[in-house]
This record gives structure tokens, sequence and C-alpha cells, in this order.
């Protein structure tokens, strides 16, 4: 099969195709245009035979070929994380304007979602963020690439998703920089020794809400959180207010729960 066959040959966007193809053969997308001709080893037929199979079964993308975008940067992927989204860069926004203006806020950063920020003390000198439920370590390690003296402690209750974090960090040569703890960030927090800034994206829907047919494909635990998706976002803001050297938190969550964050 040359490239032009196997462009034409699924009933899927010819960009999810493209993309398909491109990691693949290891290629980017202008030369799999540029070289219908080509012809697939067996072995790349063989792989992308059988990612259709999983695309068509409605599997992300970025589960397929392993990584996901954000932020402008590419970050490793599996069925241990969530795949990061764009709503969530704008918690990355929302997090570097805290740190130059050190104001209270609620951005919207997606229909019906929001991107909360809080000062709860003194912010000279932080030099530490707290990234609870790390998953990828997107956030974390976006925000220590940002922000060159700020050390990360990422936090997950899963120890598969911190060996994602561990592999993005040393993807972007910041190991030295990221500090990976398993258990449960409401609790790990207490026991952080220097003062620190919470940025967190947690479980946040609510058990049985109607979401969207790839999300199926992701690990429940990091997106549901009880009855009204508070289950994880009230201990950890509890366990935050109450620590002296949380100074400040930043959460992504649904535009209904801010007010049950008081």
């Amino acid at each position: 099969m040359d490239i032009g066959h196997a462009l034409k040959s699924a009933q899927l966007p010819s960009l999810e195709i493209e993309v398909l193809l491109s990691t693949i053969i290891e290629k980017d997308r202008a030369w799999i245009l540029a070289h219908p001709e080509h012809e697939l080893s067996q072995t790349s037929e063989q792989f992308f035979s059988q990612a259709l199979k999983r695309r068509e079964a409605g599997e992300p993308i970025a589960y397929i070929i392993g990584e996901k975008e954000f932020y402008g940067r590419s970050f490793i992927v599996n069925h241990s994380v969530l795949i990061p989204r764009p709503a969530t860069e704008g918690l990355i926004e929302c997090a570097l304007k805290f740190f130059k203006t050190e104001t209270d806020n609620i951005s919207d950063i997606d229909t019906d979602i929001v991107c909360a920020s809080k000062k709860l003390g003194d912010l000279a000198n932080i030099s530490t963020i707290v990234d609870v439920g790390s998953g990828s370590g997107c956030i974390g390690i976006t925000l220590a690439l940002e922000l060159p003296n700020i050390k990360v402690i990422a936090m997950d209750i899963s120890s598969e998703a911190l060996e994602v974090t561990k592999a993005n960090a040393e993807k972007y040569s910041v190991q030295d920089r990221i500090e990976c703890q398993l258990g449960d960030g409401s609790k790990l927090i207490t026991n952080v020794k220097e003062p620190f800034l919470l940025v967190s994206n947690p479980p946040y829907i609510p058990e049985g809400d109607d979401v969207s047919p790839d999300v199926y494909f992701e690990p429940d635990t990091a997106l549901y959180a009880g009855d009204i998706g508070m289950d994880v976002l009230t201990p950890l803001v509890v366990a935050a207010q109450n620590n002296p050297l949380c100074r400040a938190i930043i959460l992504e969550c649904r535009k209904d729960q801010v007010d049950m964050l008081n």
C-alpha cells in the first residue's frame, strides 16, 4: 500500500489519517502529502491497520500515537493519564498571570469551566509549585519551563501516572526541578516544608454526568469525584487553607463549583 491509497482507505477525517501515518513512518505531514507514491513497509502497513481500527472504535488519537500537544510542546501520554486539553492551557495562563499580579481571579477557560485563583498569604520569595494530580505532568512541567527559577512537586495517587510525569520531565530536561510524590494530594501537602503555590486540575466531574465518548478511554479516577464533583476539590482546598505554607491556590473546576470552594 502506498501513502496515496492509505489516505483514502479509511472513513476518518483526512487530518487524522495524516497524523497516524506521520507517526508511523516518522515523517511530518507535509512530507506525507508530498509523497503519495511512497510505499509503506509491511510493518508500517500493519501498524496503520491497527491504528485505524483503534481510532474507528473511538479511541483518542493521542493514545494511539502516544503524545499530545500542550502549550506548544508535545507531551507523552498513555491510558494512565488524562489527555491534556486546550482548556487547561488557560490554567497555565492564570498561574503565570497570578505570579505577576498576586490578585484573586476567576477566569472562563472553556464552556462552564473556570480557573479560580485565590491568595492565602505572603507570596514573597515563593520558589515552589505543588501540582496535585500531575498525570502527564503537562501543568507542572510547563510551569517549570516557563518559570526557570521554580521547583515543582508533582503529586498523584497513581504510580503509573507519575512514571509518565517523570518521562516528560526527562524529555524536557527539567527532572532536576520536578520532585514526584505518590499519594493523596490533600494529605501530602501537609508535609510540604517550604512556602508553595498550589496548582491543580483535579477530578471534578460529578458521577453520572454525560461526557463525550472519547472520555471513556481515560482513567476514571482522574475525572470523576462523587455526586457533585467535589470529593477531591473540597478536601484539597481545606488542606491548602489549613496549611500556613500554602500561599495561594489556582484550580481548574466547573463554574458552579466555585462558590463551594470557600
